[in-house]
């Protein structure tokens, strides 16, 4: 496998689960007399060695120690340290894997939906259902992510940088690097030329929260790039900064941190590649962006692989696409302030419409129960119109009429 990944992948880094090794120490070395006190030790060799000097000094000794010479199993270990101890790879990026996660895998993930028994008609459709179900939960973590905003821990503008730019769920492992702080003292150490040393000792933790022992981290800080480089490596093999890096950023007032240090692949505003393929579960019309991506894409392609072919197609290539990326850039800014224009024209000439007839409370005016006085009333004007009456005339005997009919209903 290691020899078709080097011939096929050469630009890629393989490594040995470090789960399955330490898993076979009871089966390869369970016989020796003093087995407890040698796993004990190989297992602080393998997790807590912060440098290559160290592992290999203390290896030596665990050999030596135990009379250990000639296992077979050892050396074969020893031989390919650099495909599997943690201190040997911490300086490649591995997002933080140390293992095959078997159980974080795809096989795992299809379990709930399939088994070895499922027939292949319903693989199809469970194998189906697992797939939007996958989609799904993507873009409600996106729509959270985007939607919400977790609570800082310290405060510090450093935390809140941070927390504008990566998703909910790594910004929580951040803020497991900020919660360390407390127990982490930086001290300069010595100055290299332009670059400054820090020695940032943290104190260790035992299950019960007692300090077991405190372990010393050295922290190089140059200034003038803000360039830093802990011995831990977290953020080389993690993509994340380590707390020994923040607390010397705290200690020299940094409040912002270069965009180098804040992973593309951990952003928030960031669109990932694979969400522009298309899937059976989008809903888009032959208007959308989606529509229009899978139009170019193809294209594109094609266009890569005609100026691939040689050095004078690069190049003729590479100038077309700079004149035309220009183009599409200048005709968005121009789009971009057509549409200022019109929400400023809109809004500069707004329509004020008559306000909405709203029915008053309580029973309508003509339905409304009338007193005896306004029936009399209404009577009267009704037979004064009658009449033909009009003006002055007509309200001083519509009047005189009211009166008298108020004046009989009372007797």
């Amino acid at each position: 496998m290691s020899i078709a990944i080097e011939e096929v992948f050469p630009n890629s880094h393989h490594r040995l689960c470090l789960w399955h090794i330490m898993k076979k120490l009871p089966a390869k070395l369970g016989g020796h007399a003093q087995y407890k006190m040698i796993k004990k030790q190989l297992k602080n060799i393998v997790y807590n060695s912060l440098t290559i000097d160290e592992c290999d000094e203390n290896w030596l000794k665990m050999i030596e120690e135990f009379n250990l010479e000639n296992n077979d199993w050892l050396k074969s270990l020893h031989k390919e340290r650099n495909r599997w101890i943690p201190v040997y790879v911490k300086d490649k990026f591995w997002a933080g894997m140390s293992t095959s996660q078997r159980s974080e895998s795809m096989n795992a993930f299809f379990d709930d939906y399939i088994h070895s028994k499922t027939p292949l008609k319903q693989f199809v459709e469970q194998y189906d259902s697992a797939l939007k179900k996958k989609i799904e939960n993507e873009k409600h973590m996106d729509f959270v992510s985007f939607n919400s905003i977790m609570p800082v821990v310290l405060g510090h503008l450093i935390e809140r940088q941070f927390q504008n730019a990566y998703t909910n769920n790594l910004f929580k492992l951040f803020q497991d690097e900020i919660r360390g702080l407390m127990f982490c003292n930086a001290s300069l150490l010595k100055e290299e030329g332009t670059t400054l040393v820090f020695e940032v000792v943290e104190t260790m933790l035992g299950k019960n929260g007692e300090p077991v022992r405190e372990v010393s981290f050295r922290v190089h800080y140059t200034e003038l790039h803000c360039q830093l480089k802990c011995v831990c490596r977290l953020f080389e093999f993690r993509g994340i900064l380590c707390r020994h890096v923040i607390n010397v950023l705290i200690r020299m007032k940094v409040i912002e941190v270069l965009m180098n240090y804040i992973m593309d692949r951990w952003r928030k505003d960031i669109k990932r590649g694979y969400q522009s393929i298309s899937n059976i579960y989008d809903d888009y019309g032959c208007d959308g962006e989606r529509y229009r991506y899978n139009i170019l894409t193809p294209l594109i392609q094609e266009v890569q692989q005609l100026g691939a072919k040689n050095d004078n197609s690069c190049s003729i290539l590479v100038e077309m696409l700079k004149d035309t990326k220009e183009k599409l850039i200048a005709i968005d800014l121009e789009h971009s302030r057509v549409e200022q224009l019109k929400e400023v024209s809109t809004s500069g000439a707004k329509v004020i419409h008559s306000p909405l007839k709203v029915r008053s409370r309580g029973r309508p005016p003509t339905k409304r129960k009338q007193s005896k006085i306004e029936q009399i009333m209404k009577k009267s004007i009704a037979k004064a119109r009658k009449k033909g009456v009009a003006g002055s005339e007509a309200c001083s005997e519509t009047t005189l009429a009211v009166l008298s009919e108020i004046l009989l209903e009372l007797l």
